[in-house]
């Protein structure tokens, strides 16, 4: 993606050095433009090293050098080279200029050039900043422009001292967010999926769970939400902290679900309202009567009772209608055997299978779990291709492109 990263002045203005390095680092296109109150927080030289191809100062409109053999004017250059502006952080200052439409630099310019192209604003400000009528009503007026999108600030300790609203979100939710939020696709259809691993609690202090992470999950999560999906993820007792990097975006809800028991409440309650259910969740699928103390050794036994947990795919395949269902086969043995008896057992929409290890029996690697991606295999009712190789994030796009009627495997 082609960014056009603007950094105005806030005192949050020294965080847009790492956002840059991991837009980079994501493999993005980067171009920077700085505003007169940026200035006085940053120098424009350090960018250069973090790989933006380029940096503009608030008056270089006015200076050809800047300009391409084929260009005429510099603002009009940069829209047509970016995919999406991005304003982080956004001053109470730089908020009022754009309301008001209001041009008195290259920044401005572009935000009107910008057609509707999308653009994302991070505010950052004091508390009672933010809360002044006139900068909500501002915010307000800008957030009725289909094309812009504007991600509140959270609440801290602000580098005034104060505690409370007014905060710039941490670099990483900031990235995910930037990737993930298209303000001008919506396309109002809600999609559900459950990601990490849930517990089996044994007594206060002890628990059954695997080595699932919940990346899958998140990858799958943000390349729908990048598509102008609703997401709702249902995340296990083990999921990656980062899932709540998306909690700004406005099409995503976490619903928190660390047991079997609660993920299929949930599962079973938002089911019916959505168009599509991905398991990428490992689920786990025994239970205990859980102690109401920490159980003594010596009482334990050489065996512990369990029941058969709730098959929360098996109840979500008897309440589907119109729905489309995607499962995920994580396997130790990869084989059409394997694979299509889960199908005809549990005949979802598509079954993604991979292989798997904990790394602790026989084979010491990990395979499967907690790692960026792997070998997957797509299974359906009749054919099974695979082994393909694929990042998870290139296998959420994937499911994307199937969901929307476009095979990609």
């Amino acid at each position: 993606m082609k960014i056009l990263l603007s950094v105005t002045g806030s005192i949050a203005s020294y965080k847009s050095f790492d956002v840059a390095r991991q837009l980079v680092k994501n493999g993005h296109e980067l171009k920077v433009i700085l505003t007169k109150g940026a200035l006085e927080f940053i120098r424009p030289e350090t960018f250069r090293y973090l790989g933006v191809e380029a940096t503009y100062l608030p008056t270089d409109d006015f200076r050809p050098g800047h300009l391409n053999n084929k260009a005429t004017v510099l603002h009009i250059d940069l829209v047509k080279w970016a995919d999406k502006l991005v304003i982080a952080p956004a001053s109470a200052n730089t908020l009022a200029r754009l309301s008001m439409g209001i041009t008195n630099d290259l920044l401005t310019s572009v935000f009107l050039a910008m057609g509707k192209k999308p653009i994302l604003l991070f505010p950052a400000m004091n508390t009672e900043m933010w809360a002044n009528p006139r900068t909500q009503e501002h915010r307000s007026h800008l957030e009725k422009m289909s094309h812009i999108g504007i991600i509140n600030p959270v609440s801290g300790l602000l580098a005034c001292g104060d505690i409370g609203a007014g905060k710039f979100p941490e670099v990483n939710s900031v990235v995910d967010l930037i990737e993930s939020f298209n303000p001008t696709l919506v396309k109002n259809k809600k999609v559900i999926i459950t990601a990490g691993a849930t517990a089996s609690p044994l007594d206060p202090v002890r628990y059954i769970t695997n080595p699932s992470s919940g990346k899958m999950g998140m990858s799958v999560a943000k390349a729908f939400l990048a598509s102008g999906y609703e997401v709702t993820v249902l995340a296990g007792h083990q999921c990656i902290e980062e899932i709540n990097n998306l909690q700004g975006h406005p099409h995503f809800t976490l619903l928190k679900t660390p047991t079997t028991a609660l993920m299929k409440e949930a599962a079973v309650r938002t089911f019916p309202s959505s168009d599509l259910y991905i398991s990428t969740g490992a689920i786990a699928d025994i239970e205990f009567d859980p102690a109401s103390i920490k159980m003594k050794k010596e009482a334990m036994g050489s065996s512990l009772p369990f029941r058969q947990a709730a098959d929360i795919l098996k109840e979500i395949l008897s309440l589907k209608k119109t729905q489309k269902v995607v499962s995920f086969a994580a396997e130790t043995e990869t084989t059409r055997d394997v694979f299509m008896e889960k199908m005809n057992r549990k005949p979802v929409d598509l079954m993604i299978g991979n292989k798997v290890a904990n790394g602790l029996i026989g084979d010491t690697e990990v395979k499967g779990f907690q790692k960026a991606g792997g070998e997957y295999y797509f299974v359906e009712k009749d054919s099974i291709t695979g082994p393909v190789s694929l990042s998870k994030f290139e296998l959420g796009q994937k499911l994307v492109s199937w969901f929307e009627g476009k095979k990609t495997w």
